[in-house]
């Protein structure tokens, strides 16, 4: 650097910075080349085009950004062939996330939820409104229960199983609610029972707490069965048959699974 004239503006500079591409002198406020439309610049990156070197490297770059965003799709879908209790969570979260933005919240609802019928028009809901939650609460609930049971139960049947009887009892449970009410249906409950009743089918003696009271898995599926009976007709705007529906599902692969065990 150097004192001058700037050969952009013409002012004086005790110090001036010189382009290393165009080779001219600059002050402070042009010693960028798009700052003093820099002819060598153009120049160079001409010659760069048409030696290869330029696409070779944006090639590279485009490679690089390729790769780390296949990288992080292959890992969340090992995480997910492994964990998928847990990653049906995450997506139940997301969709919850979803929901409480106040632009795409009714657009989310809407496209998701389950109303018996429109079945026939929109059968994809049948599936999809599994991840809708109406409320922290419900939310909280639900997921405590995947949380806890989901892994367990995919420990010991696999993850293919384990998404065959979420899934199944999910649509059970949407078409045992469908033969009683045409009240629209959100929630993953009826799913989790199926997976609450296989788990209970295989492993009747393990220990949980149901409001911080100790007692085995099969004293607690039962006194949530009775307690959907119970409140079965209520007006409490909880879909008891979904509930009892999902659970039917779980019992018979639970069932099911246990003699192929015990054949096996």
């Amino acid at each position: 650097m150097v004192a001058g004239r700037c050969h952009f503006c013409g002012k004086y500079e005790l110090m001036l910075f010189t382009c290393k591409y165009c080779g001219g002198r600059f002050c402070a406020d042009h010693r960028l080349p798009e700052n003093h439309h820099c002819l060598g610049l153009a120049e160079y990156k001409q010659a760069l085009w048409e030696s290869g070197k330029l696409h070779e490297n944006v090639q590279s770059y485009a490679g690089e950004a390729v790769q780390k965003g296949l990288g992080g799709a292959s890992s969340w879908l090992r995480f997910a062939s492994n964990n998928s209790a847990l990653a049906l969570l995450v997506i139940i979260a997301f969709v919850f996330l979803l929901e409480l933005i106040p632009v795409v919240s009714n657009i989310v609802y809407h496209a998701l939820v389950f109303y018996p019928p429109a079945l026939f028009d929109r059968p994809w809901t049948i599936v999809t409104y599994m991840f809708l939650h109406g409320g922290f609460t419900h939310l909280l609930f639900n997921g405590m229960f995947l949380f806890f049971f989901g892994p367990e139960l995919e420990r010991r049947i696999g993850t293919p199983r384990f998404l065959f009887i979420f899934f199944a009892s999910g649509i059970v449970a949407a078409l045992g609610h469908m033969l009683t009410s045409s009240v629209p249906i959100i929630g993953a409950s009826g799913a989790l029972y199926g997976i609450l009743a296989t788990l209970t089918i295989l492993a009747p003696h393990i220990r949980i707490y149901v409001y911080f009271i100790p007692m085995q898995i099969v004293h607690a599926l039962i006194l949530l069965v009775l307690l959907d009976f119970l409140m079965m007709g209520s007006g409490d705007a909880v879909a008891h048959v979904a509930h009892l529906s999902g659970l039917v599902v779980g019992l018979a692969a639970g069932y099911h699974l246990k003699s192929q065990h015990r054949t096996g």
